[in-house]
């Protein structure tokens, strides 16, 4: 049987790799054409949304794993809709589908 906070870490680590395609996604830089001026503001956009990733996010994997009592998922969770309110849904739904799945072992 699988514990209930086996099954968060196991939500959140799946979330985590999510994050990690998103910035993949966003960080493709041959997109960018130096004579089209459009495509500079797409790459400001893109950056400035890598870096707000990337600062909700850093701390997860530590905290889950090497301080799981100074993670404070509602902290975390409102912080994430202040700096990602267009992603807020997005990945709040990713985790609980996750966290919904049945295990079969």
């Amino acid at each position: 049987m699988v514990k209930d906070g086996n099954l968060k870490e196991r939500a959140y680590t799946y979330l985590f790799y999510c994050v990690l395609l998103d910035i993949r996604s966003a960080s493709y830089t041959h997109r960018i054409k130096w004579w089209n001026p459009a495509s500079w503001v797409q790459a400001k956009i893109n950056m400035i949304e890598i870096n707000n990733i990337a600062d909700v996010f850093h701390n997860l994997p530590d905290l889950l794993v090497n301080r799981p009592d100074e993670f404070d998922e509602k902290w975390f969770w409102d912080y994430l809709k202040v700096r990602l309110p267009e992603k807020h849904e997005f990945y709040y739904q990713v985790f609980n589908e996750k966290l919904k799945e049945k295990i079969s072992y």
